[in-house]
């Protein structure tokens, strides 16, 4: 749960206290194997999931079978606040590694977080950026070039691993192959795997099997017309009272 509780930390000033009623919610801690279905489309939603380890993938299918990711959930992250409304799933959640889950019971989540204000201010910063990060992935899709979408994504995943694990690192790690990127960014995977080579020679990223280091910061923001101001925003933290 580290991660998860500086991502909560990063939008509000909440201490221990604050966290406790989540912290001893009656929960189960599930595994899922790579390619398993973790939420199924149309599936009735009564879960809150929080991401300890691993990568989920949330995507839309196609009749003949060809699939959109819509977005990536790393460790620290969670999902989905539709069980809070009683909502049916309009998308599936995948397993895109072994995922480890933390799965609380809906209802019982919702009645925490109405009664403890700061770690729903949280929840609510949180869902602010989720909303941030779908505009983005709109925004690249519809009027970026292949490498103006692999930089911005590469600087976006980055930015959200720095901010569950409080840290200003360069490496982001890609547990998952290509052509989970390829869906991701609708480009196909031999686009993905000459932009990648393009960006190398260029000096802007080093890669290896463990994922992308980016090597000139300012450059690749350059290419991906980055601000962070506008993918993840920086909340006004709301100080203890």
């Amino acid at each position: 749960m580290d991660r998860f509780v500086r991502r909560m930390k990063h939008y509000v000033d909440i201490g221990d206290a604050d966290l406790a009623p989540l912290i001893a919610l009656q929960h189960r801690e599930q595994t899922f194997k790579s390619g398993q279905t973790i939420v199924a489309l149309n599936e009735p939603m009564d879960k809150i999931h929080i991401v300890l380890d691993g990568w989920s993938l949330r995507a839309r299918y196609l009749d003949n079978g060809r699939r959109q990711i819509i977005n990536f959930q790393l460790p620290g992250d969670y999902f989905d606040l539709m069980s809070l409304v009683g909502a049916r799933s309009d998308h599936t959640i995948t397993a895109a590694t072994d995922t480890v889950l933390r799965i609380y019971d809906g209802r019982e989540f919702l009645d925490i977080i109405q009664n403890a204000h700061r770690l729903a201010s949280a929840f609510w910063w949180v869902t602010v950026q989720e909303e941030t990060i779908l505009r983005q992935q709109i925004v690249r899709i519809g009027r970026m070039s292949a490498r103006e979408r692999i930089a911005n994504f590469i600087l976006e995943l980055n930015r959200r691993q720095n901010i569950a694990q409080d840290s200003e690192g360069d490496f982001v790690p890609l547990p998952v192959p290509q052509a989970y990127l390829a869906d991701a960014l609708g480009l196909s995977v031999v686009h993905i795997s000459r932009s990648l080579t393009s960006m190398k020679a260029q000096g802007l990223i080093r890669t290896s099997r463990r994922g992308i280091d980016i090597v000139d910061r300012n450059a690749l923001m350059e290419l991906a017309e980055y601000n962070p101001a506008l993918m993840c925003p920086d909340p006004i933290v709301i100080a203890a009272q």
